[in-house]
């Protein structure tokens, strides 16, 4: 690829597919060329790295409060089966027990 002096316009264009590692290999190294030389384009890759930290940040912090909240709704639906089981079972049993009572008398 010749080398020719890239404007920083099209470098930032390109700077989250360079990030994404998905450019092709002459592309990359014009943008790794540039990048050596241009302390702006250096900086604008680097907020943007700072910014997609930020975002996985956010993400995992999410995911956790997600999982937290189905394992609360998980052991609500247990308290909940187990609530209503032990009256249920007990009104079973005393029908049962009414049903033998009455057979033996």
């Amino acid at each position: 690829m010749e080398k020719k002096n890239i404007s920083c316009k099209i470098i930032e264009d390109l700077l989250p597919s360079y990030m994404d590692e998905i450019l092709s290999e002459g592309v990359n190294e014009a943008v790794q060329i540039h990048l050596d030389s241009c302390e702006s384009c250096r900086k604008k890759l680097s907020e943007l790295q700072h910014q997609l930290d930020e975002g996985k940040a956010q993400t995992e912090k999410n995911e956790a409060a997600f999982i937290k909240g189905i394992k609360r709704y998980k052991h609500y639906v247990i308290g909940m089966v187990i609530g209503a089981g032990i009256p249920i079972m007990a009104l079973l049993l005393f029908i049962l027990w009414v049903m033998v009572i009455s057979m033996n008398s």
